[in-house]
């Protein structure tokens, strides 16, 4: 009973990690692709808000990281602020576009970065632990 016990805790957990890195990170990500290919500011930038949600805890070094992401945040609404019609969408000032892109952008590759270095996307083809 022992070994079908530790077989079924070891599917269960590989289940529930291929379901976090499938489901939950992966529709994220396609969520946030779909956004930012339509130029759609708010959404883009909700979906990144919703990534690090459900993402932050795989932060390594999190007091720096986070103050890191915060910064990037601060620096993307001071941004949106700025050129709300833009990223409402109601307006498309070039310049504005440019800014407003490239602070979601910044953040959209910090998340990926942090991602990358918790090994979400995995440490090798068939990785054991997603």
């Amino acid at each position: 009973m022992g070994d079908d016990t530790e077989k079924f805790e070891k599917e269960m957990a590989y289940d529930l990690r291929k379901v976090y890195a499938v489901d939950l990170v992966g529709e994220h990500l396609k969520d946030i692709a779909e956004a930012r290919k339509a130029d759609n500011y708010s959404l883009y930038f909700k979906n990144l808000k919703d990534l690090f949600v459900i993402t932050q805890h795989k932060f390594k070094d999190k007091t720096n990281k986070l103050d890191e992401y915060n910064q990037l945040i601060t620096n993307a609404v001071k941004i949106i602020n700025s050129y709300p019609n833009d990223f409402l969408g109601s307006s498309k000032n070039p310049n504005a576009c440019a800014e407003i892109e490239a602070a979601l952008n910044a953040i959209e590759m910090f998340l990926y970065s942090q991602l990358e270095d918790a090994d979400v996307f995995g440490a090798k083809y068939e990785d054991e632990g997603l």
